[in-house]
């Protein structure tokens, strides 16, 4: 099991700063946030690619995934708009080559809220089609998409393991998977067995944070309703062996370095504990 923070927590800081930090505190790797400080899709160049394959180098820290700014951007790759629809894809598509410069293995996607009084089946059905087509492009490029269930008041469409167990079937992609973020399935009342009980091995990627269990919000490992040690246990009962990323936005903004010391210590108790 390797361990990571976010980029997105860092978001008001220059990309090399979130390399020094994941390193100097001992994490695995660092997922980053695609926005314009730390990557910007549209004008990413090789040029920008080696510098971050440096920054990899240099610090000794992975990138174990990409994850685009489309979340409530109007980016929804299930979106009933066919131009929404195809800009989204163009940007992901864009993350997929980025992942391939980069050397990292994975790009985030979700299915953002299609809008109210919208087609159940209409929208799957987009969806299905986004996702195909995103697929099928990754898979020529050796990247996975990794889908992310999210909380219901952020989408309705893709929230449970079953939800990406039928995506799966669906769509019917060698390169698509799904990841577990620790909020959805507290909120849902779902248990994370599920997630590794449906999907096997194409469970691929975890976010931890604490939780209060009713909202997306992403809460600091010692804070809230999840007994944390007991989570990571369990993964470990079922055989994960991937990356679990802390993912803290709900409190890193001010000081997300102050965080990511609180993650590392808290971790590193748990870890010791778990013989991890």
């Amino acid at each position: 099991m390797k361990f990571g923070c976010m980029s997105l927590d860092f978001k008001r800081f220059p990309l090399e700063h979130c390399f020094r930090l994941a390193g100097a505190y001992g994490m695995d790797g660092l997922e980053i946030f695609c926005a314009r400080k730390h990557i910007h899709l549209p004008s990413f160049t090789a040029k920008d690619a080696g510098v971050i394959r440096g920054y990899k180098k240099r610090y000794g820290v992975e990138v174990p995934m990409l994850t685009p700014n489309t979340l409530g951007q109007d980016l929804n790759i299930c979106s009933v708009d066919p131009a929404e629809r195809k800009e989204v894809l163009a940007l992901l598509k864009q993350g997929v080559d980025a992942a391939e410069m980069i050397e990292a293995p994975r790009l985030l996607i979700t299915a953002d809220h299609p809008g109210y009084f919208r087609d159940d089946q209409e929208v799957w059905a987009l969806l299905v089609e986004s996702v195909g087509e995103l697929a099928a492009y990754a898979e020529k490029k050796n990247v996975r998409i990794v889908m992310e269930p999210v909380t219901p008041m952020e989408s309705p469409v893709v929230t449970t393991a079953r939800d990406c167990l039928r995506l799966f079937q669906d769509v019917n992609s060698p390169a698509l998977y799904a990841m577990l973020d620790v909020v959805p399935p507290m909120v849902v009342h779902e248990p994370f067995s599920q997630y590794f009980e449906l999907l096997g091995e194409r469970m691929d990627y975890i976010h931890i944070c604490n939780t209060d269990g009713v909202t997306d919000a992403h809460l600091r490992l010692e804070q809230g309703v999840l007994p944390v040690a007991d989570a990571i246990n369990t993964f470990l009962h079922h055989g994960y062996q991937g990356y679990v990323t802390a993912e803290l936005y709900t409190e890193c903004f001010r000081d997300p370095e102050l965080m990511l010391s609180n993650t590392v210590r808290a971790l590193g108790r748990i870890r010791t504990e778990l013989g991890v």
